[in-house]
């Protein structure tokens, strides 16, 4: 699939310029957008919610892209708890990079080239859980948001196409950044609160996927591949996965989201071929698809849990009836002591993350 063709799958789908009321908005695309929504639709019903995307959302939307994220203690104490009897599988090799035309473990005596962004996340063990497939949803709205406002504790949701939503509960799967950005009055938003969506920023990531006809390799271990050995461009970090009957190697690199023309996103792809080329010989000769895409925004590392609460306490007219969902949900103090949590939350990040936000809402909603 070509760079030209990921622009097509983005294209939005024209509705009729409506204006919607209901007491349930979700806003989002994933896994954990579709599963609020349902769960949603399940308790109030079909005609009490709707949900928003800009996209058509394909079962495909189910699967994590790039490199596994459950990495960490505590990310792995969460994983145990919400999926006790799911197999986990622990990746007990520490991470490699290539470097000198071989691979080297991280924690060894050889260093890598500079990590950059939020790789150094990547270089710990990992750990992987099965997740079930999302079916297509064929009712969603395909719109895409100009902005966000309340009125009269209303959330009114504006579409470039003239469509307007008006909700009681807005359901926000992403981040608090991204809210902040769409929202019109930043001027009725305290301080600490657009403080704290401003912490939520994350670089854009290239996403490269390749699929072998027959397998290229082994190798288990989360693998770095630098860019370049004379400049601090960061690596690619993917990892082998088997999908079905092909092997596959998925591939992530932070990027500047001013770095991500076409021009630039085609060197760097054909500077990612020229390094497999090198590193498994017969890289060039297997047939192979490729897909890529580009997220302006991923997962937040440190995401300030308690700057969040203290939001929810004193600023209740931004945050009322407004529930952030994903990977870069912020994880309210007073559900975590509802739920008995015992982990420190600020060190869960992205999928552990969603999850356990998922879950802590179940019984909240």
């Amino acid at each position: 699939m070509s760079f030209k063709d990921i622009h097509k799958l983005k294209k939005i789908v024209e509705i009729q310029k409506e204006f919607i009321q209901v007491p349930h908005l979700v806003v989002g695309k994933d896994m954990f957008a579709v599963a609020m929504y349902r769960e949603l639709v399940l308790k109030y019903g079909p005609e009490n919610v709707r949900l928003i995307s800009e996209d058509q959302i394909l079962s495909s939307d189910s699967m994590i892209k790039g490199p596994g994220t459950i990495r960490g203690e505590e990310n792995q104490k969460v994983i145990h708890e919400l999926f006790p009897e799911s197999v986990v599988k622990n990746f007990n090799k520490p991470s490699i990079f290539y470097k000198d035309m071989a691979w080297k473990p991280f924690g060894g005596r050889s260093k890598p080239e500079a990590l950059k962004f939020d790789e150094a996340f990547f270089a710990s063990t990992r750990y992987e859980i099965p997740l079930e497939e999302i079916e297509n949803i064929e009712d969603s709205y395909l719109v895409k948001i100009k902005s966000i406002s309340k009125k009269d504790e209303r959330f009114l949701v504006e579409c470039i196409n003239g469509t307007e939503f008006s909700s009681e509960k807005l359901y926000f799967g992403k981040s608090p950044y991204h809210y902040m950005h769409l929202f019109s009055d930043k001027g009725a938003l305290s301080d600490k609160f657009i403080q704290f969506c401003e912490s939520t920023q994350t670089s854009a990531a290239l996403l490269v996927k390749f699929v072998f006809e027959k397998p290229l390799s082994d190798i288990e271990e989360t693998m770095f591949i630098p860019l370049s050995y004379t400049h601090e461009w960061g690596h690619f970090v993917g990892e082998f996965k088997t999908i079905g009957a092909h092997q596959t190697i998925e591939f992530i690199h932070f990027i500047d989201e001013d770095h991500t023309s076409e021009e630039e996103i085609s060197r760097t792809i054909r500077q990612l071929k020229k390094s497999l080329e090198k590193i498994f010989e017969n890289f060039s000769t297997l047939k192979i698809e490729e897909f890529i895409a580009i997220e302006h925004e991923i997962g937040c590392l440190k995401i300030d849990d308690q700057a969040y609460d203290d939001c929810l306490v004193n600023d209740q007219l931004s945050t009322q009836n407004l529930f952030f969902i994903g990977i870069n949900a912020p994880i309210a103090n007073a559900h975590c002591k509802e739920a008995l949590c015992e982990y420190s939350t600020n060190e869960i990040s992205f999928l552990a993350r969603a999850l356990f936000v998922q879950k802590l809402y179940q019984n909240k909603i």
